[in-house]
């Protein structure tokens, strides 16, 4: 688990071992993907939206969620 601290302006750093998992750095967009109040973070590339799409369609991911969900 990586934590961030939010700015007063509603920014944060991305913990380097988050940026290096993701293979993003200065200049490349990160997508926000909500789903059932848990908050996913992929690179913002076609080929990792369209990853992210596919694992948040999955039954075995939404039981996931609802585990997760239980926990707040």
């Amino acid at each position: 688990m990586e934590l961030a601290k939010l700015s007063s302006k509603g920014q944060i750093t991305v913990p380097k071992h988050i940026r290096e998992v993701l293979d993003v750095g200065e200049g490349d967009h990160v997508a926000f993907v909500e789903e059932g109040g848990i908050v996913f973070m992929s690179k913002a590339d076609l080929n990792s939206i369209h990853g992210l799409q596919e694992i948040l369609s999955d039954s075995k991911f939404k039981e996931v969620v609802q585990k997760a969900k239980s926990l707040k």
